[in-house]
């Protein structure tokens, strides 16, 4: 992965601003940056994220779906359970029409748990949305959010275990794989 797909904090904050927050489908932006950025799930975790899966009087999201697997406890900040709890109470509301019975937490317009590439395609409109040119030329994908977050939290002072916890790494070489460290500092990247 190239140094280039990671997106630097300034670039979140251009999808953040972006989303239109009063529109369902703007809330639901928001709770995917939330759940992909905020708290680095991996692609299949947030969309098998049911609502009873989201503990905000503790914080934290209980990912069932984990790879290979594997369950795990995933802290929320305030900011992204500010940005959940808004999504569930108003966006989630408002795109459940009918279904009033589906434990989904992500909701596609037609009130039904969406498919990767609909997200993948509302996140690429999301940064046309930005008019930044720079993060415009980027490959920006739900993974790539991922990498950032390791990214910003390994250049924020966060232990290399910590952030593999965080992220549901087994192996602490998948987490030296997610982390890219600009200014010529550290740099870590995947293999091709």
């Amino acid at each position: 992965r190239k140094q280039a797909d990671i997106l630097n904090e300034a670039e979140i904050r251009a999808l953040y601003r972006a989303c239109e927050t009063g529109r369902p489908l703007g809330l639901r932006d928001r709770a995917v940056l939330a759940l992909y950025y905020g708290c680095g799930l991996r692609r299949r975790e947030g969309l098998c994220l049911d609502v009873s899966d989201l503990h905000f009087e503790r914080s934290l999201i209980h990912v069932r779906a984990g790879k290979g697997r594997r369950e795990r406890l995933v802290p929320m900040t305030r900011k992204v359970r500010n940005d959940l709890t808004l999504y569930l109470y108003q966006g989630r509301a408002y795109l459940l029409g009918k279904n009033r019975e589906t434990p989904a937490f992500l909701l596609s317009e037609r009130g039904c748990r969406p498919s990767g590439e609909t997200i993948d395609l509302r996140l690429k409109r999301l940064q046309q949305m930005t008019e930044e040119n720079t993060l415009q030329a980027k490959n920006v994908s739900l993974h790539i959010l991922r990498h950032s977050i390791a990214t910003h939290l390994l250049q924020r002072g966060m232990n290399l275990k910590r952030i593999a916890r965080f992220l549901g790494h087994k192996v602490l070489d998948s987490t030296q794989h997610y982390t890219h460290y600009s200014h010529g500092k550290l740099q870590r990247i995947s293999p091709q």
